[in-house]
């Protein structure tokens, strides 16, 4: 296990358990075009337009809707 901030590694570890708690105070609907999303919104950039805002869509494909041209990428 090596630490992403400092680099510090540690190979006596035995059993790490990663939670993550998800506030869905930030999730959205959006209905544009007929169409519904439904997502958290996130800070990702978007590799057309280079906004920074979009759409999680897909967390285990890190899947991505830009909500300034609406396109779909993943990371």
């Amino acid at each position: 296990m090596v630490c992403s901030k400092c680099g510090h590694s540690d190979h006596d570890v035995e059993k790490v358990i990663l939670k993550e708690n998800i506030n869905h105070e930030n999730d959205k609907t959006i209905i544009a075009d007929g169409e519904t999303i439904e997502g958290r919104v996130a800070i990702s950039l978007c590799p057309r337009c280079g906004s920074a805002r979009a759409i999680l869509l897909n967390k285990k494909k890190r899947l991505y809707r830009c909500m300034t041209c609406s396109f779909v990428y993943t990371i």
